[in-house]
Order: structure tokens, then C-alpha cells, then sequence
């Protein structure tokens, strides 16, 4: 069985707690929806925007709708219009049951015609959809008129005991016959993959809304808790001169490496930091300079001069752009030649290790070149020499201060093996293994497509199901985003900086490589920020460390061979984890 939505274990409703228990038994053959919002358009009749309590789906037998009522519930008669009132311990119920559900059938089955097109024989799959009530603490319907509720759509306490007496009974309802079929239940045909994979794309939120303020509050809420949690950690290491911090996605450690950073500034402590990709490095300088600017603002605002006061200095790059300038300094800086990857994976690390020994010579260059502390972040992607030539530039080397900030599943490099080197081996760790920055919406569906399990806080945020979409050539993927990004802006009010795109692919391998709408452009490497007023292509490649609001992944092809498979799971775990509320996922057929 697989339960697509649960209920929240606040639930107020006995009777979808005791739903969601049994039908948690069930086998795998049934999914199940707790606590839906159903929201679709009709050309026909127009839009429905219906809440359910309760979605079962059997590919055999086909969909059951099903509304929940605990308590003791009865019915009695209106004595001025003899009107039937329906009683829930006692209380009159604003809506009848029956009416909750049984409304929904009709469009169910005529959006199914528009949601379902079937590629050969006929127009579209049927699904068959029927409705129950389930009035869980009830052993009987002895105060309910059968006119109102059947007993045969009735799941009753005793139903409730048994997985499979419960499994007959779902049966028994959905094979009810229909009167518009002559006596006959309604059709069902079993849905080859992609029928079934739009079904469940629909049950499992396509088409749900939110207010933009609700969005932004949850970002908040679990964004505070967070830098809390993570200051506590960092002081608690401070006085450790070596420390590795192992995160996994989402826990936070480019925020820390921030924290320690201007910890360390501020006692005087000058700090180099090193990531891999230039995005993150800028990012990371403005965090710093936004910090370092408002403290110095805030001196000068109580004393009337900065009365002295000053920071020891933070200067952040990607780790090419150390090597080239240590390399300038003293004009051994490499070409590059036909090879860039032996350019950048062996050239320059040897001419930062060369550049560093010849510096150490020279008293000014001393003074100017070298640090207090290093802090790398990213570390997976590092090699085991980098991280050498990277000690060299400490002022300090037995006793300078370096952080190592790293997640093997995100390693994206397997020749690269700087976890693995001796050197970072040998210091003290620290793990992060839970999340704040995903919603647990997304982490389900990362560890659904992955296998990856990564943990969350139980005040994380639910969040919104990652909505998926399915395409067969580039053309028909350029008009998937474009879609998906003008719905996020028209349901959410999204800005262009609130939304990433993010490639599984290289610019030059990407599907989506030569869009033409100029709302999106492409980052290119070496650009070192990204673009305000436009949305940014990235590849999973050059965006790890940094987030969005919402993030479009593009190019989802799983590849053929074995070999390559576990290195696409991790490429999508950078790609997906991105996203900090909202998930879209464009996939290959």
C-alpha cells in the first residue's frame, strides 16, 4: 500500500486517523489520499475546488471518494418543513454527507475524459468513481434514513477491524451498480504508466493553491529556527582549531560557514573562504559584506565615528579563482590549453602550491596573502591536493583554524576525492543529519526518485506536492517550463529572483538550450552572479549551496546505463533540494 498523503498526527478527526490506520494495511496494490484539495477545470461546466477527506485508488477496481464523520451521528426531522437535519454528537451539521461527496462524481468522470487521453483505440481511460461515508465510532445506522445514506456506502466501525474484510467492503462500493449504466458498474480501464502517472500527479496536488503570504510565512518560520540552531552548533566548536561539519542538503552549512566567518572577523581573526562553484562564492561575500556594513553602521549610529572599530578581513572565491590569483601575484599563472580539465584539475592547484612556497619568502606578501583561518565549503567536490595547497594558506600551518564543510551524497566528482585524504580524515567531526531548508513534501519525493533519505525537523513544514510534467522532445519541454513558470507567478505572485531553473544537464547538452522567451537566460559559466531581472538557468553543477523559493528542474532523462545511474540520483538530489517551497519537476518520457 502506498500512502501518497497521510493524515498530520494533530489530526482532530478520529475518523481519518482510524481510516488512515487501516488503510495502511492494505497491499500494494491500493494508494490512498488523506485530506485532499481537488482543483480542476471542466471546459464543459467550468472549475471545481473541492476539499476530500479521503482518496482510495485501486488500478483494478477503480477510484473511491470517501468523507469521514466521528462521533454519534444521527438524523431527525425539521418540524416546521420536515426537512431531514443531520446531528453530530448532538450538534446540526452545516452539510449533509452525502451532499460532501456524492457531487463530486460526475465531474470526477468527466474531467477523468480530459486528464486520462489514452494513445491508441479510444479517446481516454476510464476510471470508475464511486463515494462512501465512513462513520467510524458507529456500529450501525440505525437513526439514518437508508434514503439518505445506503448502508452499502457505509464503512462502519466493524468495517474497520479487519484489513481484509475492510478490502472487500472498498470493492463492494466501487463495484456498485450506477442507474446511468442500466444496473451495470461504472467502466474501469487499467491505466498503462502514463495515464497512471498523470492520475496520481492530479491526486497528489496538481492544481492546489496558496496565498503568497502563507508561503512566505512558512519560509520564515523554519529560516529563524535554523540560524538558532546552527549558532548553537558553531559555538559550540570555537575553540576547536580543526573541525569537518558533515550536512546533509538543506542543514544549513553555507549559513554557517557565514556565522563562523564573521565570528572569527570580529575577534580579529583574518578568514579565507573557498567553495567550488563562483555562484556560491558570491553569494556568500554578499551575506558577508551585508553583515559586516550593518554592524559598522550600527558603531557609527552610537558613537557618532567607528571609533576605531574595525573587522579583520573575509575574502571569499571558488577555488580557480584563489589558484589564478595567487599564480598572478608572483606571474606563474598557467595556460590553458585544449584540456581544460587538466587545466583546472591539476595546473592550477600546482601553480597555488608553487605560489604559496614562493610567497612565504617574502615578508609583505606574508602579511598580505595569508590568513588566520580557511574555511571550505563544499568540500566533496574538492580533490586531496587541493585541500593541501589550500593549508599553505594559512599564516599558521600547525595551528591556523580550518572548518571543512561537506556531504558525500552530494558528491557529484567521483575522481575527486578530498573527503577521503587523510588530512581531513584525522580532524574532528561534527554531523547535521536533518534539513531545515526543504519542505518534507519535497524530501519525500527526493527519496522516492533517489533512494536518498534525507531527515527533517517535526516542525518542518509540509509543504506543497512537487508537481511533475512529461515530455518527448525539446519543443514540447521549452513550452512545459513556460508554462510552469508563468502558474507559478500567477498563483504565488513570484518574482524572477524568487524562481530558479535548474538543468540536470550542461548549457550545451540541455534540451532547453536555445529558449527563445526572453524572460529566461541562460547563467553562463563564469559569470559569477546571478542575473536579477531575469530567471536563471543553472546547472545542478554550478548551483550547489544556493536556493530559491521555487525551482523548475529541467532535463530529467534517467540514463540507460547502470553506471551512470548513481551519479544522475545525486545530480537530482542538488537539483531538487534546491528548492526551498515549491518543486516542479519536467521529466522525460
Amino acid at each position: 500500500m502506498t500512502i501518497r498523503a497521510n493524515v498530520k498526527p494533530n489530526n482532530p478527526s478520529r475518523a481519518e486517523i482510524e481510516l488512515a490506520r487501516i488503510a495502511s494495511l492494505l497491499s500494494d496494490d491500493w494508494f490512498v489520499w488523506m485530506n485532499r484539495h481537488l482543483n480542476f477545470d471542466i471546459p464543459e461546466t467550468g472549475s471545481m475546488d473541492r476539499e476530500v477527506d479521503c482518496v482510495f485508488y485501486h488500478r483494478k477496481h477503480g477510484l473511491l471518494v470517501v468523507e469521514c464523520k466521528s462521533g454519534k451521528i444521527a438524523t431527525s426531522r425539521n418540524s416546521h418543513d420536515g426537512e431531514i437535519v443531520w446531528l453530530q454528537s448532538g450538534k446540526p451539521m452545516d452539510k449533509k454527507p452525502r451532499d460532501q461527496v456524492e457531487g463530486l462524481i460526475a465531474p470526477l468522470h468527466e474531467y477523468m475524459k480530459h486528464l486520462l487521453r489514452s494513445p491508441e483505440g479510444k479517446d481516454f481511460y476510464r476510471v470508475r468513481v464511486q463515494w462512501a461515508v465512513c462513520f467510524s465510532d458507529m456500529d450501525n445506522l440505525e437513526q439514518i434514513p437508508l434514503a439518505e445514506i445506503p448502508r452499502k456506502r457505509a464503512l462502519l466501525r466493524p468495517d474497520l477491524l479487519d484489513v481484509k474484510h475492510f478490502e472487500k467492503r472498498l470493492i463492494e462500493i466501487l463495484e456498485i451498480p450506477a442507474e446511468a449504466r442500466n444496473g451495470r458498474a461504472f467502466a474501469n480501464d487499467f491505466l498503462d504508466e502514463e495515464a497512471f502517472f498523470a492520475l496520481q500527479n492530479f491526486l497528489d496536488g496538481n492544481g492546489e493553491r496558496v496565498e503568497e503570504s502563507d508561503l512566505l510565512r512558512e519560509d520564515s518560520f523554519y529560516s529563524e529556527q535554523a540560524t538558532e540552531m546552527q549558532q548553537m552548533m558553531m559555538e559550540s566548536i570555537s575553540r576547536n582549531p580543526r573541525m569537518r561539519i558533515e550536512g546533509v542538503a538543506g542543514s544549513g552549512k553555507s549559513r554557517m560557514v557565514v556565522w563562523e566567518a564573521l565570528r572569527l572577523s570580529r575577534i580579529g581573526k583574518s578568514v579565507a573562504i573557498v567553495c567550488y562553484n563562483d555562484l556560491l562564492a558570491d553569494e556568500l561575500q554578499g551575506d558577508m559584506n551585508e553583515v559586516l556594513e550593518r554592524d559598522r553602521a550600527a558603531v557609527v549610529a552610537k558613537y557618532g565615528k567607528d571609533g576605531g572599530v574595525s573587522f579583520a578581513p573575509v575574502e571569499v572565491h571558488a577555488y580557480s579563482e584563489w589558484c589564478k590569483k595567487y599564480a598572478k601575484a608572483v606571474k606563474i599563472l598557467p595556460k590553458m590549453g585544449k584540456d581544460a580539465a587538466q587545466y583546472y584539475d591539476k595546473d592550477l592547484p600546482q601553480a597555488l602550491k608553487q605560489a604559496t612556497k614562493m610567497m612565504r619568502k617574502d615578508k609583505k606578501m606574508r602579511e598580505k596573502f595569508f590568513f588566520d583561518a580557511v574555511i571550505i565549503d563544499e568540500g566533496q567536490d574538492f580533490a586531496c591536493e587541493w585541500i593541501d595547497s589550500l593549508t599553505e594558506l594559512l599564516r599558521d600551518s600547525q595551528r591556523g583554524i580550518i572548518r571543512f564543510f561537506y556531504d558525500p551524497a552530494q558528491r557529484l566528482f567521483g575522481t575527486r576525492n578530498g573527503i577521503d585524504c587523510e588530512f581531513v580524515n584525522n580532524m574532528p567531526v561534527m554531523v547535521l543529519n536533518r534539513g531545515f531548508r526543504n519542505t518534507c513534501k519535497i524530501l519525500e519525493w527526493v527519496y522516492k526518485n533517489t533512494g536518498i533519505r534525507v531527515q527533517c525537523y517535526n516542525n518542518t513544514p509540509q509543504g506543497k506536492p512537487v508537481k511533475e510534467f512529461r515530455y518527448t522532445n525539446p519543443a514540447e519541454q521549452e513550452k512545459l517550463l513556460v508554462e510552469c513558470y508563468e502558474n507559478l507567478v500567477s498563483h504565488y505572485k513570484l518574482s524572477y529572483s524568487d524562481i530558479l531553473v535548474v538543468s540536470m544537464c550542461s548549457e550545451r547538452t540541455s534540451g532547453i538550450r536555445n529558449i527563445k522567451d526572453e524572460r529566461f537566460v541562460w547563467n553562463k559559466v563564469g559569470g559569477k552572479k546571478l542575473i536579477r531581472d531575469k530567471v536563471n538557468i543553472v546547472s545542478t553543477y554550478r548551483i550547489k549551496g544556493l536556493d530559491a523559493l521555487a525551482v523548475i528542474l529541467v532535463d530529467v532523462e534517467e540514463p540507460a546505463e547502470l553506471s551512470k545511474r548513481e551519479n544522475w540520483k545525486r545530480c537530482l538530489l542538488v537539483g531538487a533540494t534546491r528548492a526551498k517551497q515549491l518543486l516542479s519537476v519536467i521529466r522525460k518520457k
